[in-house]
């Protein structure tokens, strides 16, 4: 077969002609015999130890591409020629150093995360979680595996908070306290703390438990099942987060009737986009980073805004004088001489004109759906790893033994490492297209130099780092480093002109 295949390959391509049935059989036949002889080639593979390789392969390549970044950030001393036009040097030297103390701060704390998933893995730390939360239950008088794994998930993710909880206080308390960023009291982020960690415990609880019954009960068409409880539970969370579950966290205070108001219902008027309410969220209260966003289906549109991404001359809840009245500060500065951080009306329109362009553009349903196929394949990938026996067992699980937890995590985490890594990176310069998009759109409302000068105040307050490595950014920023970002805008400018 292996012969009239090589006969037949070479004829076609010298001859143009069909290969014969008889060939074309021999060419199946060597196919499924590879096929056969790759599987059966997997058969004496340790799965752990391959996930493992992956693992560190993709560590050493995030570690390789975070020291290039760190690399211009450390030999970049002082401003280029082009950043000159964006800030001043007092301004590039804070950004530089807050920028360098966390990207060492990451190295160190990625260097943890990579040998604490191999001692978990090594040491068959999962096993032996899942093993006690068996007797745990036993304990109480229950036996089941719904209950274990709810035991599980509860007192993993307890251990997981603790463990982590020093480099948390660190990043928060030290860097971001350092530079001017964090607003929280310890009494406020423990607090806030606990209420994510019991939150988040919750959400898991309500999505797994369903989802194992329907794996255990589904049969060969689990797959389908579990991706349409996965599809119906995203979308509730959608619909109800923000009137339920972010007020938990912030103050979402409607915006009053005001020049920006106005100007903001005008811009949404203006693209038929269905503004039903506007609100300005206290981000202030955590930290100093900037951030606006919509969210909402059909024809129940949002938008909220950082209360730290307007300044004093437009943000209706602040600037008032004794009196009550709007306080003015033309020149740019406060009523004590120093320079105001956040964006004016126009640029804070601007910003808006971008996120909005995401809503025309169909920027949020085309990833949704993209999404959602991605789930459905990776279900029906773990149908068919799920029967491999001795996978968990690889992992340090009884032979025989087949949690559907615990068979999730471990596909899921491990398995599907590889994919979940291309995945991310595909998303990366989906995102990345989306955005010069949205900038174009922007572009097309008129808001083009607004948008530049906005993204320009944004980045000083936020001090981000202008200046990034370019392979460290298209494997990394979901956003456009700001000099492609104002480069083309620039051109849109030129060529919508």
């Amino acid at each position: 077969y292996q012969r009239r295949v090589r006969e037949a390959v070479v004829s076609t391509q010298s001859t143009g002609v069909t290969p014969p049935p008889a060939v074309k059989m021999g060419i199946l036949c060597c196919v499924s015999d590879y096929l056969k002889t790759l599987g059966n080639s997997f058969d004496n593979v340790n799965y752990m130890y391959w996930s493992l390789a992956f693992v560190s392969a993709e560590f050493l390549f995030d570690t390789y591409l975070i020291w290039r970044q760190r690399r211009v950030v450390k030999e970049t001393e002082s401003r280029t020629e082009d950043v000159k036009k964006l800030m001043d040097e007092e301004t590039y030297l804070k950004a530089r150093s807050y920028s360098l103390e966390k990207i060492n701060f990451g190295i160190i704390h990625d260097c943890y995360s990579y040998f604490e998933t191999l001692g978990v893995s090594l040491l068959f730390i999962t096993p032996f979680l899942w093993d006690f939360a068996g007797k745990s239950i036993e304990y109480l008088g229950y036996s089941h595996e719904l209950i274990q794994s709810n035991v599980f998930l509860w007192q993993s993710s307890l251990i997981m908070a603790v463990i982590h909880l020093p480099w948390s206080l660190y990043r928060t308390f030290v860097i971001e306290e350092r530079h001017g960023f964090n607003k929280m009291t310890l009494g406020f982020y423990f607090k806030d703390t606990v209420k994510k960690i019991v939150l988040s415990n919750v959400i898991s609880s309500l999505i797994m438990t369903p989802l194992i019954y329907l794996i255990q009960w589904g049969g060969d068409y689990f797959f389908i099942y579990a991706w349409g409880l996965v599809f119906a539970f995203t979308m509730a969370v959608f619909f109800i987060y923000m009137d339920f579950i972010a007020p938990m966290f912030d103050t979402y205070t409607p915006v009053p009737d005001s020049p920006l108001k106005t100007a903001i219902e005008e811009l949404a008027s203006s693209i038929n986009f269905p503004l039903t309410k506007l609100y300005i969220v206290d981000g202030s209260k955590r930290s100093n980073h900037s951030n606006a966003f919509f969210y909402g289906f059909f024809k129940n549109k949002r938008i909220v805004l950082f209360d730290t991404l307007l300044d004093d001359t437009c943000n209706p809840l602040l600037g008032l004088d004794e009196n009550g009245n709007k306080k003015q500060f033309p020149s740019g500065e406060d009523d004590e001489g120093k320079k105001m951080k956040g964006c004016n009306q126009e640029e804070v329109v601007a910003v808006l004109g971008h996120e909005l362009g995401h809503w025309y553009l169909g920027h949020v349903y085309k990833p949704l759906l993209l999404n959602q196929v991605i789930i459905l394949g990776m279900f029906y990938l773990f149908g068919v790893l799920v029967k491999n026996e001795q996978m968990l067992a690889d992992f340090g699980f009884p032979h025989g033994s087949q949690p559907t937890l615990m068979s999730l995590t471990i596909i899921f985490q491990y398995m599907f490492g590889p994919l979940n890594k291309l995945f991310s990176i595909l998303s990366t310069q989906l995102t990345r297209r989306f955005e010069f998009q949205a900038d174009s759109f922007a572009v097309g409302l008129g808001k083009g130099p607004l948008l530049q000068s906005s993204l320009i105040k944004m980045v000083a307050d936020n001090l981000s780092f202008p200046l990034a490595d370019k392979v460290y950014s298209s494997f990394t920023y979901s956003h456009p480093p700001l000099l492609e970002r104002l480069a083309f805008i620039g051109d849109e400018i030129k060529k919508q002109a």
